[in-house]
C-alpha cells in the first residue's frame, strides 16, 4: 500500500511528541507513504493525504479540521494527554490495525455534521462551534435570526452555535444539551444571558441562522471564534450567516468505545 499517503500532523508543544512521531513513522513507513507536518504550519496546500493522524489532542484535530473537511480527508486522533475527547487513540497496535482495516475498506469513517460560516463574503467551516462574544467583561447584544425571521435578541456574554460533536465542549459548559454526534441538529446556546427567559435551543439542521451585531454600547469590540482556532474581530452591523455544510467531518472513532462510555470516562457523566 505504498501508494497510500498518511499525513502525521502533530502539536509541537506536547510532551513526548517527538518520541510518538518516531514510533509511528517507524511502524508505518514500510507500508505507506508518510508525510509529517506541525499543526502550526498546516494549510490547504500541504494538507494532502488519504488519511490524517492528528497527534496531540482535540485542539490538534480542530486545527487540521478546516482543511480536512474541505478536502474530505478522514481524521484519526491520537491523544498525548489531557482530556482527549475526540482524540480517542493512543499510539499503539490498535492504530495500525485501524489504518490497515480502513485501507482494506473493512471500516468506514463516521460522517459528522459541519457548520458553514459566511462572514464578509468569505466561507469558513467549524467542526465544534461558532462563538460570538465581547472582548470586554461587559454584556453584548446579539440579534438571532432563524430562516430570515428574527427570533430574539440575546443580551448577555454572547452566544454559541454548535454541532452535535461540539455539544460536549463550550456549549455544555454554558448549559447546553449533550447530543449524540450522529443526530442531525444544530444547537444555539446563550452565554450567561441576562434574563431567565432565554434558554438553549436545538433546531433542525435544515434551518439557517444569522447573528447580527446591532449598534449597542458594548458591541464595539467583539470576537467571532471558529472552533477556538480561527478568530475574527467583528463590528457594528456585521452579519454572521451559519448553516449546515454539504461537506462532512470524516472521523475515525475507536470501535472499542461508544459515545456513552466516552462521556463517563472523560466527563464523568452520571457518576456520583
Amino acid at each position: 500500500m505504498k501508494n497510500k499517503k498518511i499525513l502525521l500532523v502533530y502539536n509541537p508543544r506536547k510532551i513526548n511528541v517527538d518520541k510518538t512521531i518516531k514510533t509511528l513513522y517507524g511502524n508505518l513507513r514500510n507500508f505507506y507513504n508518510i508525510k509529517i507536518c506541525s499543526s502550526e504550519k498546516i494549510n490547504s496546500k500541504n494538507c494532502l493525504a488519504d488519511i490524517i493522524l492528528a497527534i496531540g489532542g482535540d485542539g490538534t484535530i480542530l486545527k487540521v479540521g478546516q482543511y480536512a473537511v474541505e478536502k474530505s480527508i478522514p481524521v484519526l486522533g491520537i491523544n498525548l494527554g489531557g482530556l482527549g475527547y475526540l482524540a480517542e487513540f493512543r499510539a499503539n497496535k490498535s492504530v495500525y490495525d485501524i489504518i490497515k482495516n480502513y485501507f482494506s475498506k473493512n471500516i468506514f469513517p463516521q460522517e459528522r455534521l459541519v457548520l458553514e460560516i459566511f462572514l464578509r463574503n468569505k466561507k469558513f467551516y467549524a467542526l465544534n462551534d461558532v462563538t460570538l462574544k465581547p472582548l470586554s467583561a461587559k454584556v453584548c447584544n446579539v440579534e438571532l435570526f432563524i430562516n430570515k425571521q428574527k427570533v430574539t435578541q440575546i443580551i448577555g456574554d454572547g452566544v454559541i452555535v454548535s454541532t452535535p460533536t461540539g455539544s460536549t465542549a463550550y456549549s455544555l459548559a454554558c448549559g447546553g444539551s449533550i447530543v449524540e454526534p450522529d443526530v442531525d441538529v444544530i444547537l444555539i446556546t446563550p452565554i450567561s444571558p441576562h434574563t431567565l427567559s432565554i434558554r438553549p435551543i436545538i433546531i433542525s439542521s435544515a434551518k439557517e441562522i444569522k447573528l447580527l451585531i446591532p449598534e449597542y454600547k458594548s458591541n464595539k469590540n467583539m470576537i467571532l471564534s471558529l472552533d477556538g482556532q480561527i478568530n475574527f474581530y467583528v463590528k457594528y452591523f456585521d452579519e454572521i450567516n451559519i448553516k449546515k455544510s454539504e461537506k462532512k467531518f470524516l472521523f475515525i472513532p475507536n470501535k472499542d468505545k461508544n459515545f456513552y462510555e466516552i462521556l463517563k470516562e472523560k466527563l464523568y457523566w452520571g457518576k456520583r
